[in-house]
């Protein structure tokens, strides 16, 4: 179920737990699921723009420099 949607940032409650979806290419679109906690998610809530540090630090852990 989508609990906030607002520029292309979507925070999704499924089975008890909160994910981002959100769009991480540059030049193309490459929408990702990032499973999140509650309070990132009321983060991003308040300010959509907390969605970006999201997205970097699981960028950074996919990478393995986190």
């Amino acid at each position: 179920m989508v609990i906030f949607e607002k520029q292309n940032e979507r925070i999704v409650l499924k089975d008890g737990k909160y994910y981002l979806l959100t769009d991480v290419g540059h030049f193309a679109e490459e929408y990702v699921e990032i499973e999140i906690s509650k309070e990132d998610a009321d983060k991003v809530m308040e300010d959509v723009m907390y969605s970006s540090h999201i997205a970097l630090n699981w960028r950074n852990k996919k990478r393995g420099l986190l």
